[in-house]
């Protein structure tokens, strides 16, 4: 049995399932590509028994086959490839699920090791709540939270963004313990009962590099175990997380007395100069008038940074202390020219948003301060 391709047209699904295929594992059945071959088409499968992804692509073949190839030797070669024509005949030996899958191009043969498999009978899970985006919209709202997830295996529901579903509006959040995103969009399905789910940074993470058709559409189990993603001829399945979500509404404060609006990039890079200096990775935020000064010293060697920065502020003096890289991470995620601070004590989360949300609140960060020594 053979098939014969185009060595791009390959090189793209072989990469885009080979992200669910773990660098390395102790389970064979997680280190293979496997690859359904059918009359015009091949369809490609790679999973890490977590996360498993799905392409197909058009191939010029009669035969019907079901095979593994390991996914680094297979992608390795492609790689290390021009693109040309190539045909690839497949033996199987006798008496066994072993077989030898050998390569033709137009400068060359190559002999890779394959295994025969059985047709995968993939269990069909039933979906009731499925939802359609546009890409770009869906890759924006999982820029903007996936930062923040949590890296600690002992929280795991925080290693995930947790997604609200309630009638036309889907909420994401993210949260490590010492910052939390909110975000919110439009979909085009109205839930008529509020959903929760909690799907891993990693999954999106993995959504960000496959995701290139203009359309997107996720779909959820009935059980809310579940999550399935369909982005042109990619189709990614994942587990959800299913430990309960902390309540997160209840750290957002529901008053501010005091107000910034700064430029945005002005006091990034303020940040990112001042937050060098300091030895612990703290900046001292001082607000007054109309004027905002950030501190920073190494205690050890005896350096300092201060910096004087113009804004709008509403409210009595306030010195406040911050981790320098939340804060970073924060401001490199508002795409907006000016932007929104609030703030209440010295003690109290402090929340930034676009200037233009202040109103709708429909994207905000919220940042834990920290104790600071005067």
């Amino acid at each position: 049995m053979k098939f014969t391709s185009s060595i791009r047209q390959l090189q793209d699904p072989v990469n885009k399932v080979s992200q669910a295929i773990p660098a390395k594992t102790m389970d064979p059945r997680f280190e293979n590509v496997h690859l359904s071959i059918e009359p015009g088409a091949v369809t490609l499968f790679g999973t890490d028994g977590e996360i498993s992804i799905t392409a197909k692509s058009d191939v010029d073949t009669s035969d019907t086959a079901n095979i593994g190839i390991n996914a680094k030797i297979l992608q390795d070669f492609l790689r290390s490839m021009y693109d040309t024509s190539v045909t690839f005949t497949i033996e199987r030996q006798e008496i066994s699920d072993h077989g030898m899958m050998h390569i033709a191009t137009d400068k060359g043969k190559y002999k890779i090791a394959c295994l025969f498999e059985s047709k995968q009978e993939k269990f069909e899970k039933s979906y009731d709540i499925s939802l359609e985006f546009e890409t770009s919209e869906f890759l924006d709202l999982v820029q903007k939270t996936t930062f923040a997830c949590s890296v600690d295996g002992m929280r795991p529901a925080m290693m995930g963004v947790l997604f609200e579903l309630e009638g036309s509006i889907v909420t994401a959040v993210a949260t490590d313990g010492h910052r939390l995103v909110r975000c919110r969009k439009t979909s085009s399905h109205e839930i008529a009962e509020k959903q929760k789910i909690v799907v891993p940074a990693r999954v999106l993470s993995i959504l960000q590099k496959l995701s290139q058709h203009e359309s997107l559409s996720m779909s959820i189990d009935v059980d809310r175990r579940f999550v399935r993603f369909i982005t042109g001829n990619i189709i990614v399945d994942a587990s959800l997380i299913v430990e309960p979500y902390p309540n997160y509404s209840a750290v957002i404060p529901l008053e501010h007395d005091k107000h910034v609006i700064i430029d945005r990039s002005t006091l990034y890079d303020s940040v990112r100069r001042v937050g060098r200096f300091s030895s612990i990775g703290d900046i001292k935020m001082v607000i007054d008038g109309q004027s905002m000064k950030l501190m920073a010293e190494n205690t050890n060697d005896g350096e300092a940074a201060q910096e004087e920065l113009s804004c709008n502020y509403t409210g009595d003096e306030l010195v406040i202390g911050f981790n320098s890289k939340f804060i970073e991470a924060a401001l490199a995620h508002l795409d907006d020219k000016d932007i929104s601070i609030e703030l209440k004590s010295p003690t109290t989360a402090v929340i930034f948003k676009p200037k233009k949300d202040i109103e709708d609140d429909k994207f905000i960060i919220l940042v834990m301060p920290v104790r600071i020594n005067n």
